[in-house]
C-alpha cells in the first residue's frame, strides 16, 4: 500500500515539472515576439526620413595645366610599294638567234637596286636600271630624240659620264661616248648599231654606240628593291625578267566620313600594330574626296587616306591591318584644362566654370574656350575671373545616401 502511494506521488511531481517547463517556454516565445514587434514598428517621422530621396553632393576635379591634343581614330592596311617590271620578251639576245638564258644572277630578291647597277645577265648581256618616269620601249641609237633619251642622258650624267654638248633629249656624239664609257666600266662590250642597208637615211649611225631595249629599264624613283628576278642560272627567262618595288611599304587608311572635316594632309599619325602593340609614326599624304566601300575593313563606307611612314615599315607587315591615331589639333603649349563637363553656359550666353572656394559661396568664373580634344577643354578666365592649376571645379552632381552607423 505504501509502495503504491509513493509511485503516485512521483507521477504527480513529474507532471508538475513538465507543466512548469511548458509555461517557461511560452514566456520566452512571448518575450521574443514582443521584441520583434516593437522593433518593426516605426514612427511616421522615421518612415518619411527613410523614403526621402538621397542628398546631392558635388563632383569636383582639379584644374590642370597640360597640352591638349585632339585625335581621330581610323583603320588602315599596309600596302606594298609600287612595282615596275621588265618583261623577258624585251630580251632574247637582241634578235641574233640567241636564247634568253640567264647567264649570271647579279642581284637577288630583297637586294637594293642603285641607279646604273646591273641586276641580271641574260645571254651574256647586262640589264641595268636608270631613273625615269617613262618606260623603255625602243633601242636608243644615235639620232633618236625623246623623253627616254633624256632619261638615259640624266642617268649617265648622275654616274659621272658626261654627254658633252648634246641637247637634252637628243642622242648625239656626246651621249654615244658616255654610253661607250659606261659599258666599258661595267666590263661588257659596247653594243653597236648594226649596219642596215635599209637605213640609208642614217648611214653614219652604223657601228656607233647604242643601248638595246633588252639591256635597260627605267624606274620612276629610287631606292628600288628586287622583288623577282629570272633564274636560276642556266634556265630560260620567261614572263617577267625583273620586278622591282619602288620605295617602301605605305599605309592605306580608311577614315569615317563623319571625321573628314577634321583631317587634312600633313597631320601626324601614329600607326599601331595590333598584334604586337608596337607603334610607328607618319604623316597624312592625301585624303580622298569620294567615299568608297571596296575593301572596307569595317564593312562600311570610308574615305581613303594615304599615310607616309616616317621610317620604312618592314616588308613583313605588308597586308596587315593597323590602327591609326591622327592628331587633328593640339594646343601651342600647356594650357589650363578641365573636362568638358565642367564648362556650362548661362542665360547671358557666356561660358562658365564653378570654382570651389571651401565655403558655401562657390564662384562661377567666366571663361573663354580654346582647343578641345579627347574630353578635355582648354580655358582662359576672362572679365577679372581667376583660375589656377590645382583649383577645384565642379563637373557634376551625385546622389549619396547617408548610411547610419551600426552600434
Amino acid at each position: 500500500m505504501l509502495e503504491e502511494s509513493g509511485q503516485a506521488g512521483s507521477l504527480r511531481l513529474r507532471r508538475r515539472r513538465i507543466l512548469l517547463i511548458g509555461v517557461a517556454a511560452l514566456a520566452v516565445v512571448a518575450a521574443v515576439g514582443g521584441l520583434l514587434i516593437a522593433t518593426s514598428i516605426k514612427s511616421p517621422a522615421e518612415q518619411a526620413a527613410e523614403s526621402a530621396p538621397p542628398a546631392l553632393t558635388q563632383l569636383t576635379t582639379p584644374l590642370t595645366r597640360q597640352v591638349i591634343t585632339s585625335t581621330v581614330q581610323a583603320q588602315g592596311v599596309v600596302e606594298p610599294p609600287p612595282e615596275v617590271a621588265q618583261l623577258s620578251g624585251a630580251s632574247g639576245g637582241g634578235g641574233n638567234g640567241e636564247l634568253s638564258i640567264v647567264t649570271k644572277a647579279i642581284l637577288q630578291p630583297g637586294d637594293t637596286v642603285e641607279p646604273g647597277s646591273v641586276i641580271v645577265e641574260v645571254a651574256g648581256r647586262p640589264l641595268f636600271a636608270f631613273q625615269g618616269s617613262g618606260p623603255a620601249y625602243r633601242n636608243l641609237v644615235p639620232g633618236e630624240s625623246g623623253t627616254d633619251v633624256a632619261q638615259l642622258q640624266a642617268g649617265l650624267e648622275s654616274l659621272g659620264y658626261s654627254t658633252g654638248s648634246d641637247t637634252s633629249g637628243v642622242f648625239g656624239p656626246g651621249t654615244g661616248s658616255a654610253v661607250a664609257a659606261y659599258y666599258s666600266a661595267l666590263g661588257y662590250s659596247v653594243p653597236k648599231v648594226p649596219a642596215d642597208p635599209a637605213a640609208a637615211s642614217k648611214p653614219k649611225a652604223a657601228s656607233k654606240a647604242m643601248v638595246p631595249l633588252a639591256e635597260i629599264m627605267f624606274v620612276p624613283r629610287f631606292p628600288a628593291r628586287v622583288v623577282k628576278v629570272a633564274g636560276p642560272v642556266g634556265t630560260e627567262a620567261n614572263g617577267s625578267l625583273v620586278t622591282l618595288s619602288m620605295g617602301n611599304p605605305t599605309v592605306a587608311g580608311q577614315l569615317s566620313p563623319s571625321d573628314a572635316a577634321l583631317v587634312r594632309a600633313g597631320m601626324a599619325v601614329t600607326i599601331t600594330d595590333p598584334a604586337t602593340d608596337s607603334t610607328r609614326h607618319g604623316h597624312i599624304r592625301s585624303v580622298g574626296l569620294r567615299t568608297q566601300t571596296t575593301g572596307s575593313i569595317s564593312g562600311g563606307v570610308y574615305l581613303p587616306v594615304k599615310i607616309r611612314p616616317s621610317r620604312p615599315l618592314p616588308m613583313s607587315m605588308i597586308g596587315q591591318d593597323v590602327s591609326l591615331t591622327i592628331t587633328s589639333a593640339h594646343s601651342a603649349g600647356p594650357v589650363l584644362a578641365v573636362p568638358a563637363a565642367a564648362v556650362f553656359a548661362r542665360a547671358d550666353g557666356r561660358l562658365y566654370v564653378t570654382k570651389m572656394t571651401g565655403s558655401r559661396s562657390d564662384v562661377q568664373v567666366p571663361v573663354r574656350v580654346g582647343v578641345t580634344g579627347n574630353g578635355m577643354v582648354g580655358i582662359t578666365p576672362i572679365d577679372g575671373g581667376t583660375l589656377a592649376a590645382g583649383d577645384r571645379v565642379v563637373i557634376g552632381t551625385n546622389y549619396v545616401r547617408t548610411l547610419k552607423a551600426v552600434p
